[in-house]
């Protein structure tokens, strides 16, 4: 029998329909060699099946084929099956809690699927039971402030059917009665920072962690996950927030950026940054500094007619592409959707320049996220790194004079393609090898 390749790591990242499973070498911190990816498979995910390691185990089986066979120290996960990280969001007002909630549920990667703020109504209630959730955020009242409308949204959702694990993200005064109301009728609590602690002031960062390790509870018991947290030896992320933290932990060498995702479904951006000190003192509202936003209407191929519909009647392309896209037309067509995913998807996730006009005359407002500080650009994802062009689709999103009232990454800003298909594994590997480490393997794949 051939000996093993010496890897670190097997990160498998369990999407929707499809498992990726990577091996990783010389990730210690004592290795002589540079890190590597070793080899990569993928497999179809086995959620039907009941079990998603026999995806795995498929995936495994093509890797040792492509490598020889393989002996990993740490196996780690990312996942967006079993539809990814359900989340209801509930604040006190839609501009402060509410929004400061909804932050922290996208940038740990949850698909948010309903946002509340004020009290619960008997039909916010019905759209939370239609969503069924698998993670609820509350949240509520600045500190020291509003403290009844917390306290009734969760006796309201004590009410509700399903039983999902509530993260309470509100006033810490009331933290403690909320969390007993919410466990006397059979909910898992976990208490966190208050997400706004005071007027124009986030604090998400807690949250996100919260709610990873929620989701890590969650995941273990969805549909055909049961045996996951068995199979790895380190945490479960919700893949989108993997990307999140890989990009956070690329911009602390590299400055601010922006990632973006084009997916068959979705389009998700993430940014990391600051923004700049001009467009910061006219801003209007606070900034994380890490985003992410998602945009269920822009794929490749579960969303491509309305995606190109977004397109002028002589640019639509003449056919709408399969998943995976077979022939010279077909894949034609999945590029010029792709480039259209990825700019309106960052023109979403960007905010832009407003005059207003006031007694003492015009002024300008900055409103939403700041990216002209973003000097570089990258697309990951299986649009953007399998399709060919990917430099090319991405080079749309970036400002152009016809632009100037956007935010947009800079025209003369890097763009750069993830070409090893790595940065949500490193998402994961980041909780257990050098930082130093996983930032040279997105370096190496962005070339």
């Amino acid at each position: 029998m051939a000996n093993a390749a010496p890897i670190d790591a097997l990160v498998a990242e369990i999407g929707s329909t499809t498992t990726v499973l990577s091996a990783f070498a010389d990730l210690r911190a004592d290795a002589a060699g540079s890190p590597r990816l070793v080899g990569q498979a993928t497999a179809p995910t086995s959620v039907a099946a009941g079990d998603v390691t026999l995806g795995v185990d498929e995936a495994r089986a093509a890797l040792e084929e492509a490598v020889g066979p393989v002996d990993s120290r740490v196996t780690l996960a990312t996942s967006s099956a079993a539809g990814g990280l359900r989340m209801t969001v509930h604040g006190l007002t839609q501009q402060m809690t509410a929004m400061a909630a909804r932050e922290a549920a996208l940038g740990a990667g949850g698909v948010v699927e309903v946002v509340t703020a004020g009290r619960l109504r008997d039909h916010d209630l019905t759209l939370i039971e239609a969503a069924r959730p698998g993670l609820v955020l509350l949240a509520g009242g600045v500190e020291g402030g509003d403290s009844e409308v917390v306290l009734y949204n969760a006796a309201r959702l004590s009410g509700l059917s399903v039983r999902p694990i509530v993260v309470y993200g509100g006033n810490s005064a009331v933290a403690g009665e909320a969390r007993a109301v919410l466990e006397d009728a059979g909910f898992s609590v976990r208490l966190t920072s208050n997400v706004y602690p005071g007027v124009d002031e986030l604090d998400i960062l807690p949250a996100r962690h919260a709610i990873h390790d929620a989701f890590e509870e969650h995941i273990t018991h969805a549909p055909g996950m049961e045996r996951i947290a068995g199979y790895v030896s380190g945490r479960i992320l919700p893949t989108p927030g993997a990307v999140l933290i890989a990009a956070e932990l690329l911009a602390e060498e590299m400055g601010d950026l922006v990632v973006v995702d084009v997916g068959g479904a979705t389009t998700d951006v993430h940014s990391v940054t600051d923004g700049t000190a001009e467009i910061a003192a006219i801003a209007t509202d606070p900034q994380p500094h890490a985003k992410r936003t998602v945009e269920g209407d822009l794929g490749t191929y579960v969303s491509a007619a309305h995606v190109a519909a977004l397109l002028a009647e002589d640019d639509r392309p003449p056919l709408l592409p399969p998943a995976i896209p077979a022939t010279p037309e077909e894949t034609a067509a999945a590029i010029v959707l792709a480039r259209t995913a990825a700019r309106v998807g960052v023109e979403r996730h960007a905010g832009r320049l407003a005059h207003l006009y006031t007694p003492r005359g015009r002024q300008t407002v900055a409103r939403g996220r700041d990216l002209t500080a973003c000097r570089l650009v990258i697309g990951t994802g299986g649009a953007l790194t399998r399709l060919p062009g990917g430099e090319a689709m991405l080079a749309s999103v970036r400002a152009s004079g016809s632009e100037s009232e956007r935010l947009l990454p800079p025209a003369d800003a890097r763009v750069a393609i993830d070409r090893h298909y790595v940065f949500a594994a490193c998402g994961a590997l980041a909780s257990a090898f050098p930082a130093d480490r996983v930032v040279a393997l997105m370096r190496e794949s962005i070339g």
